[in-house]
């Protein structure tokens, strides 16, 4: 009797297990969760510069969903860390053709804009980097949101801060290597008002030596800007 009594306990107990693992339901990793974690290694590569591992995350979210738009946007910067500009840009470019997903808490759009501009400048394309600026600044100033940006995904230490400024002195420079120097320099007082509250810089850009100095600040602002 005792040996019946333990014997339907166990099969009891047994069904109450076999319906709890049968209700339990596999969780599968979206695209947003592989692109969530390739953030999270790419935030934190910036101690030792290696965005291979966020490049691969990404590389999964994109074949996970070929329209995940922030998936190209980290493709896109996770590239240009590692100095592949071409494809930095490929993926950036790519990423435009796509909506962003109702669960993005920022503006992949802006993100890629000033990822191109900074990609381009860097790879001598310096008329079209200033396409991919103003696109930026023009959204900033058109009255629908506030006229400074900050990149949402900096690294984890908050060193070296990635902002509308760094994007304004990519277009003084890349104005600078298109001759447009008025335009160049009036980036450049528009960041040293941001840092300074006001200024007196205005080079004669119709004198070699006004031209110089021009390219004097543009050099330094760099330095600084990369350091904040």
């Amino acid at each position: 009797m005792m040996n019946n009594r333990k014997y339907i306990i166990f099969l009891f107990a047994l069904g109450i297990i076999l319906t709890v693992a049968s209700c339990r339901k596999q969780y599968k990793a979206t695209e947003q969760d592989m692109a969530n974690y390739g953030w999270f290694l790419f935030e934190k590569a910036a101690i030792n510069s290696d965005y291979t591992e966020s490049k691969s995350w990404f590389l999964e979210s994109i074949n996970e969903d070929t329209t995940y738009m922030d998936g190209y946007n980290g493709l896109g910067w996770s590239f240009g860390k590692l100095t592949d500009l071409d494809s930095s840009i490929y993926y950036f470019e790519k990423g435009l053709n796509f909506s962003e997903s109702i669960y993005d808490t920022t503006n992949i759009r802006y993100e890629i804009w000033a990822g191109l501009c900074f990609a381009s400048n860097a790879n001598g394309q310096d008329s079209i980097a200033i396409i991919w600026g103003d696109s930026l600044i023009d959204a900033l100033t058109g009255g629908l949101t506030s006229t400074t940006w900050i990149f949402s995904h900096n690294n984890i230490n908050g060193n070296n801060i990635i902002n509308h400024l760094d994007l304004r002195i990519t277009m003084a420079a890349s104005h600078f290597a298109e001759g447009e120097f008025s335009n160049s320099v009036t980036q450049m007082q528009t960041i040293l008002s941001a840092l300074s509250s006001t200024t007196t810089f205005n080079p004669d850009v119709n004198s070699v030596s006004g031209r110089s100095e021009l390219a004097v600040w543009i050099d330094s602002l760099q330095t600084i800007l990369s350091t904040q």
